[in-house]
């Protein structure tokens, strides 16, 4: 069975949720005796404490989207050298073997810009062994073993850059995911906490109460209603 995408469940942004933890856990030091009487002890602050703590050791989701943009430009990066390469030695082979050739067709698709990755990668393996093979007739057009060599490295390196773009994604995918499941879980416990600081103090202390109050929203401020115009 498919795992289901894991979503907030709150309004406010990452920052101010972390602050208002942060506020919440000197509130709770502050009014220690009434919490403890509600059953709070030093194992439900260290389950606060380490949730927060959670919440600020992960990445931010712009940290983690730089990792994967930078792992795709070391991808295309690799994959223009290869094709570059892989041009010169269809270039190569037309000057010799003429563009409809069976021998120039040995040497693959030379249409990939409009391939995939993984094609190109593919094509390259092909294309070294059909190099290597017409290497006496294609080396007054230029084509030498280092070339070849060069194509096998350019080829190896795209495979490998592909390989990481996909498992950053799968990484990114994956912290994204852990992150969200922490902040939920401060999410949950600071309004489990500041519900219980509420409640102690509603009617008797009208300043204390507030300072407990959480809004559910990006700012973590209570919504301005929009003016109607007159």
């Amino acid at each position: 069975m498919k795992k289901e995408q894991v979503v907030r469940t709150f309004k406010l942004a990452d920052a101010v949720l972390k602050q208002k933890a942060d506020e919440l856990i000197a509130l709770i030091d502050r009014d220690i005796t009434e919490f403890t009487d509600r059953g709070y002890n030093t194992a439900k602050k260290t389950e606060l404490t380490t949730a927060r703590n959670t919440v600020d050791s992960f990445p931010s989701d712009e940290q983690l989207e730089a990792v994967k943009i930078n792992l795709t430009e070391q991808k295309d990066a690799a994959r223009n050298a290869l094709e570059k390469s892989m041009r010169s030695i269809f270039k190569m082979a037309e000057h010799v073997f003429g563009l409809y050739s069976a021998k120039y067709k040995e040497f693959g698709n030379a249409g990939i810009s409009q391939l995939s990755d993984a094609e190109v990668v593919r094509i390259a393996k092909m294309m070294s062994v059909t190099a290597e093979k017409y290497l006496p007739q294609l080396a007054d057009e230029g084509l030498t073993s280092e070339k070849i060599n060069a194509l096998i490295t350019q080829r190896e390196a795209l495979d490998i850059a592909i390989d990481a773009q996909a498992q950053g994604i799968s990484d990114r995918d994956v912290a994204t995911e852990s992150r969200v499941e922490a902040l939920n879980k401060l999410y949950q416990l600071s309004t489990k906490y500041a519900g219980i600081g509420q409640d102690i103090f509603y009617e008797t202390n009208e300043a204390k109460y507030n300072d407990y109050i959480i809004y559910d929203t990006p700012s973590g401020l209570p919504e301005v209603p929009p003016v109607n115009p007159v």
